[in-house]
């Protein structure tokens, strides 16, 4: 018995002296590197590092001049380190934009607003006619135009977004409520401008942010209920003018690697993009604009990622895989530099062995706990992890590949992922995200703690990639049912197209696939993300509908149950 033990001690304290061997220390990590990464990256003079702005460039600058620092070789060619892709940010609409009723100027944004379908143009002392909700059913015998024949031409018409019974499944005018087909028949009815209102509660206003325009060759205004009622008791109106813009922009993802010669590859990634004055997004709710420098959310990471160019840069023994530090733009906006490269990259997705996400590494807390997402991603995570814990954090783990940032896009691909993140704080998102209340000793904690997991799986084989549940992150909690695809929200064409498709959902279990364009749920027409997600929350549990797609230009129509 006492020989048994004693074997076991012996056998634990030489497991113990090897493993000591193998940690990376925080001393081998360059530090003060890292300190001064984050606080430039984090400076004011960067205006937050929105991407598509001067602020990004500078950054994207500075990322650059790193990695020729570093050692580092151009990834996307011989001599650029720099992706660019191109984003929209939110269309602009000039102050000229307006609508004068008896000689007053309503207020823009908050009065009116332009919606996404509009054309410019400007009209003045024009008839307006109340066309009720704009629908002509000829099978129903209902039609809103026909008391107004041989009035519309030129006029303005005032329309409700709702329909004659409403707006639900069971609606007799469901495939009338589809407001792009309603506004394209004013159009031709011989409208000179639409300004249409809700009346109705449980119905979303049309979007007041978009970034692309379906312009439909007239100016379309949505009015508040209050001014639709004033509107009705006037026979004409005094001015209308819409004047906006698309706002097209170039991102750029950042990409040098240490090549090894060999057939696979490793991905080290952070985004470096932030909120810049306030982007969407932002829980600051002050009057006046305010820098959001993003020091944890991302300066934290983007800093690791090049902490981690260079010991591995310092350490060529690690030569199994091939490691590219990549630092994305535009993560803010939807995962849109995540998603360009894996749909770019100048080597196939299949030569990836895993990726390594660092979004908001910089403030570990005193309970020493780290967050580890995706670690259902392979077999080989969930007891790795705690062996290479030689800083013994208290790790919370979720399997799910999918998430609100870069590592998404990988797992999509079917490459094995995992995301470190130190954990929420009430500064995130805000103004306050500074980097004085980084914690800079922790940052280099978990840094050294991916290094360790690097360096132990250097001599490993590919790692096997496993399917996990999404379900956690494609759910909407408003919605009774869910599809269960994952949207992509890159896609700037009519309809919805899909990234992923979960197993054992309803999109699965109909044949729907990944790539698949959605552009109709049952009766109800999908022309974006808004009327999919409009479409979807009129559905209940075991409701059976058709779905049409487009797969590959050839149009389908597929059962679904939800």
């Amino acid at each position: 018995m006492t020989k048994n033990i004693l074997t076991t001690l012996s056998i634990l304290l030489l497991s113990s002296i090897s493993w000591a061997q193998t940690c990376v220390s925080t001393d081998s990590l360059n530090a003060t590197a890292y300190k001064s990464d984050v606080y430039f990256l984090a400076n004011d003079f960067l205006e937050g590092r929105e991407a598509g702005t001067k602020g990004e460039e500078l950054a994207a600058s500075y990322i650059i001049q790193r990695f020729e620092k570093i050692g580092l070789t151009p990834f996307f060619s011989e001599a650029s380190y720099d992706q660019p892709f191109e984003i929209y940010l939110p269309a602009s609409v000039s102050p000229s934009t307006e609508l004068v009723l008896k000689g007053k100027s309503l207020r823009l944004n908050q009065d009116f607003y332009p919606i996404q379908q509009s054309g410019n143009g400007s009209l003045e002392n024009v008839k307006l006619i109340d066309v009720n909700f704009g629908i002509t059913a000829p099978e129903l015998e209902y039609d809103d135009y026909a008391a107004h024949t041989g009035e519309l031409e030129g006029s303005v018409l005032l329309m409700s977004i709702s329909s004659p019974d409403g707006v639900h499944p069971h609606s007799k005018y469901l495939k009338y409520h589809d407001l792009t087909d309603r506004l394209n028949l004013a159009r031709e009815k011989g409208a000179a401008a639409v300004i249409v209102f809700n009346p109705e509660d449980y119905l979303d206003h049309p979007e007041r942010d978009f970034k692309r325009i379906d312009d439909i060759g007239i100016p379309v205004l949505f009015v508040q209920e209050e001014i639709a009622e004033q509107l009705k008791e006037e026979a004409s109106i005094g001015s209308l003018r819409v004047e906006m813009n698309e706002n097209p922009r170039q991102a750029h993802n950042l990409a040098g690697w240490l090549d090894r010669g060999a057939e696979q590859s490793i991905v080290i990634g952070a985004h470096y993009d932030h909120l810049g004055w306030g982007d969407e997004g932002s829980r600051y709710r002050g009057a006046e604009p305010m820098i959001h420098n993003g020091a944890d959310d991302n300066a934290s990471g983007t800093a690791g990622l090049l902490t981690l160019a260079e010991y591995f840069a310092n350490h060529p023994e690690y030569n199994a895989y091939n490691l590219i530090f990549l630092a994305f733009s535009a993560e803010e906006k939807g995962l849109l530099g995540s998603k360009y490269f894996v749909k770019h990259s100048p080597i196939p997705n299949d030569q990836l062995n895993y990726m390594i996400n660092m979004d908001m590494i910089g403030r570990l807390n005193e309970e020493h706990a780290l967050v580890i997402n995706g670690v259902g991603t392979s077999p080989i995570w969930t007891d790795l992890l705690e062996e290479v814990n030689c800083q013994e954090f208290t790790l919370k783990t979720t399997k799910s590949g999918v998430g609100p940032s870069d590592h998404t896009s990988f797992y999509l691909e079917e490459v094995p992922v995992l995301h470190f993140f130190s954990g929420t704080h009430p500064d995130y998102h805000r103004p306050e995200d500074d980097a004085h209340l980084i914690n800079y000793e922790g940052s280099m904690e978990i840094l050294a703690y991916i290094a360790t997991l690097v360096a132990e799986l250097d001599g490993s084989k590919p790692l096997e990639f496993t399917e996990t549940s999404q379900e956690e992150s494609t759910r909407a909690p408003r919605f009774r049912v869910t599809l269960g695809v994952m949207p992509d929200y890159t896609f700037e064409g009519d309809g919805m197209r899909i990234d992923a498709v979960t197993e054992g959902k309803p999109a699965a279990t109909a044949g729907i696939q990944g790539g698949d364009v959605v552009t109709q749920m049952g009766d109800l027409k999908i022309r974006g993300m808004q009327s999919y997600m409009q479409a979807l929350g009129q559905f209940q549990p075991g409701q059976e509908t058709t779905v049409t797609i487009l797969r590959e230009g050839e149009e389908m129509e597929l059962k679904v149950v939800f």
